[in-house]
């Protein structure tokens, strides 16, 4: 009889703990690459994909714009537990420089990033970017953005696949 009564209140004292929440996460995953698609240069050119879709290009034989389109990404916070109190965040990205790749006679460099996030159309490497969620109130709350950019190729010999990653650093700022 001893044993079950100890037994109901280490029962009752483990039952009565609080649960214990998560650590709070800021994430940034990317969705889509930034797409340059198929393209020849004879010596030197670029090709511009802008955060919407469209397509410029300068001393390249275009193969059409099929397989180009923006990188997406998705920004998201997981607050740690189910509350629902309105939180209004704000989260600094910066965009490093994607490292120049020399492959099969090539050299290709990203030159210039361009964003669809309001006050921030022309990114420079490095720049810091402010984005908002505001009114938070699920556990997880995101934002997507599209990033584009201009890619200089100069063309020495042969050819190749060229694949640039983008380099993104978040920070949350403020949790109000």
């Amino acid at each position: 009889m001893q044993l079950s009564l100890a037994m109901a209140a280490l029962a009752l004292l483990v039952g009565s703990q609080p649960a214990r929440a998560d650590t709070p996460q800021l994430r940034v995953t990317p969705v889509n690459d930034l797409r340059f698609g198929s393209f020849a240069v004879m010596s030197d050119g670029y090709r511009v994909v802008r955060p919407d879709g469209s397509v410029q290009s300068s001393g390249i034989f275009s193969a059409g714009t099929s397989g180009t389109g923006p990188a997406r990404f998705r920004v998201s916070y997981d607050r740690g537990n189910n509350g629902n109190r309105r939180l209004d965040l704000e989260i600094e990205l910066r965009f490093a420089a994607a490292p120049v790749i020399t492959q099969g006679g090539i050299v290709a460099e990203l030159t210039q990033y361009q964003s669809d996030l309001p006050g921030y159309v022309n990114v420079a490497a490095g720049q810091p970017v402010t984005i908002r969620i505001p009114n938070c109130r699920a556990r997880v709350c995101e934002t997507t953005f599209n990033l584009g950019g201009r890619l200089d190729v100069e063309r020495n010999y042969g050819g190749g696949t060229v694949v640039l990653p983008i380099p993104v650093d978040a920070v949350l700022i403020s949790v109000r």
